[in-house]
């Protein structure tokens, strides 16, 4: 059996600015914060900006020990550090020590996360109509559309508008593009009051040309929401 490689720091390809999910390692339900790099000395340690919330910062305490987490490329990396030092001037920084115990998780396109976004749906033939629908998972090449409205056929292209929420921006951004709608079921709903039924279609669609930005923004989708569901 081969040795597993060791994760080298250079291996994260951290950037100034990159950033990062951390949370405190002894708490039993750890609150999961963000914090932004500031710089580093390789083997000695790394420059942080002290998390913020509701633009204040948050209590932050010199000997704590806390796990990271940042998204790199297609891959998760987590590692650990101890807070060595909080400065409150001339900036909220803290100063930890070197990253340790670095681990590396793929993030493949096929994996799924639930999802529960409103979306518009446009007919390339007919830009008039156009039907609300809800993806219900998303993936980095697709998603699962369901709606009480009929979008098409397998085969067909359609256009999708929708916004998903940046965890690290604390914003919504939109994403547009065609996809493929690769398969169709259909499922009889009820009302809430149970007294109508009404068919349900389910669509699976694949992506086409989703542009760099959006993919970009949607691998940060599905990477912080795989995980705040892991917390």
């Amino acid at each position: 059996m081969s040795k597993k490689a060791k994760i080298e720091f250079e291996d994260m390809n951290l950037q100034v600015g990159v950033r990062l999910q951390i949370m405190p390692k002894q708490a039993s339900s750890p609150t999961v914060q963000y914090t932004s790099l500031i710089g580093f000395v390789v083997d000695d340690y790394l420059l942080m900006q002290v998390p913020q919330q509701d633009g204040k910062p948050v209590e932050t305490a010199a000997g704590a020990d806390v796990a990271l987490r940042v998204f790199s490329g297609v891959s998760v990396f987590t590692f650990d550090a101890r807070i060595e030092a909080v400065l409150s001037k001339p900036r909220p920084l803290m100063l930890l020590s070197f990253p340790t115990n670095i681990q590396k998780v793929g993030l493949r396109k096929a994996v799924r996360v639930k999802a529960n976004i409103p979306v518009r749906v446009v007919n390339p033939t007919n830009r008039e109509v156009v039907k609300e629908a809800t993806l219900s998972d998303i993936s980095l090449s697709g998603a699962l559309v369901s709606t009480p409205n009929p979008l098409g056929a397998v085969g067909d292209t359609i256009e999708i508008n929708f916004s998903i929420l940046v965890q690290s921006q604390n914003e919504d951004v939109g994403i547009s593009t065609t996809a493929s709608i690769r398969s169709v079921q259909q499922a009889v709903g009820t009302a809430p009051d149970g007294g109508a039924f009404y068919t349900v279609y389910t669509y699976g669609i694949n992506f086409l040309d989703i542009d760099a930005t959006h993919q970009a923004l949607l691998q940060n989708y599905v990477y912080e929401t795989l995980l705040i569901h892991r917390n």
